[in-house]
């Protein structure tokens, strides 16, 4: 039985939690750590409730740390054999590479950039002997996975572009958007520059910008650049020569239209999207704080949300020009006798399928893993595949597995 110390046990770090032992077929014990009680005892009602749903053993601690307590998170990660880092971005400085040097395998869903490069750079500094692999939810992760399965069989990309959206089912405010999701991480990847190639060259863009409209499934949405989506997918296409003078591609947010003039208006023209602003003449501070703030006090949240994957890939494949799609729709959904949100389910699924690839031997043992190593078979071999093929039939499929 492996141990894994999940750190962080908010929305999604306890629905990793309670994934992994619901559908790991008693191959994990958890630890589940956070700085709130409340947090951990929303975790072990639902354990609670697990144990009695399902045939296999599980087995959940919980305990209190502030992740900002280096020497305490090192003495949780002690004996552990894999950490899956939820935390917020801006917490997660030194985590990873404090579980490398104590022999921890570490995975994160982050969207972060520069959290991402700093785990990449543990694995340039010598031989690791532990895995790295960052960016494991959903946007990134998932996603690349889905697209290079598209792109690898081309044998030229034009145009590639990746599109992910959380959104609320029944949107009323004018925003037209509910808080699914990390505040923090949503307003992150608003306000820092996204990775993107156009015309065959790699380039740094502001976030918000790129705006499309499109349907999908008679609805109309927009899109738009955000940061950290795109993961290492770029890279690898251009290290497998796939990309030419004309290569277009990007990570895109999928919102309902309208959404992205009024944050555009939030965040750069009253200049909340400002990471560290020096206080105003009356000791008042005006940044990306404020905003986030402001977006979870005022935006309610919702269970009753979907998540809306679409990939469209076009260039030269089988010696002439054409363009394949993806698309995935995934609602939330009654498990485990808990209403799971999409973006709980498909961002936990997302990391618990790295995890238990990595236990099976399918993913490399040690080094940096980017998400596009992972085939979109492999992924879907495991039962966390299901959170995307078929999210209604995983508590029947945990069920035959006993």
């Amino acid at each position: 039985m492996k141990k894994v110390l999940v750190l962080g046990g908010g929305k999604v770090g306890k629905s990793v939690a309670e994934l992994l032992l619901a559908l790991g077929r008693g191959s994990y014990s958890i630890t589940l750590a956070d700085r709130e009680q409340a947090n951990l005892d929303e975790a072990r009602a639902n354990i609670d409730r697990l144990k009695s749903r399902i045939p296999h053993r599980v087995e959940l601690t919980t305990t209190v740390v502030d992740a900002r307590d280096r020497a305490a998170v090192r003495g949780l990660l002690k004996g552990q054999d894999y950490l899956i880092c939820m935390l917020p971005f801006d917490l997660v400085a030194g985590i990873a590479e404090d579980a490398s040097e104590l022999g921890v395998h570490y995975f994160d869903v982050t969207e972060d950039v520069e959290t991402t490069d700093r785990v990449a750079a543990i694995a340039k500094k010598g031989t690791p002997r532990v895995a790295l692999v960052p960016q494991c939810g959903l946007a990134p992760g998932y996603i690349a996975i889905a697209a290079y399965e598209i792109a690898r069989e081309f044998t030229e990309i034009h145009e590639l572009t990746l599109r992910v959206g959380a959104l609320p089912q029944f949107p009323t405010n004018a925003l037209h958007y509910n808080v699914t999701w990390s505040t923090a991480g949503v307003v992150n990847e608003y306000c820092e520059p996204c990775n993107v190639m156009l015309h065959g060259a790699m380039a740094k863009l502001p976030a918000l910008e790129g705006l499309e409209t499109f349907a999908f499934e008679g609805v109309d949405f927009e899109a738009f650049y955000t940061s950290g989506g795109v993961g290492t997918l770029i890279d690898t296409l251009v290290g497998e020569d796939k990309t030419v003078g004309e290569s277009n591609i990007a990570y895109k947010t999928i919102r309902y239209p309208g959404h992205r003039d009024l944050m555009k208006f939030l965040l750069q023209d009253l200049r909340l999207g400002i990471e560290h602003a020096e206080p105003d003449a009356n000791g008042r501070v005006f940044d990306r704080r404020l905003a986030m703030d402001l977006m979870d006090h005022a935006v309610a949240r919702t269970l009753q949300d979907v998540v809306i994957i679409f990939i469209n890939c076009i260039g030269m494949k089988d010696g002439f020009r054409q363009q394949v799609n993806f698309k995935r729709a995934v609602r939330a959904v009654e498990l485990f006798g808990r209403v799971w949100p999409a973006i709980e389910l498909t961002t936990a699924a997302g990391v618990c399928a790295m995890v238990d690839l990595h236990r099976l031997g399918t993913l490399a043992q040690t080094g940096f893993v980017k998400q596009e190593e992972c085939s979109l078979a492999e992924f879907n071999s495991t039962l966390f595949g299901l959170a995307y093929e078929d999210p209604e039939g995983i508590e029947q499929a945990v069920l035959a597995e006993g």
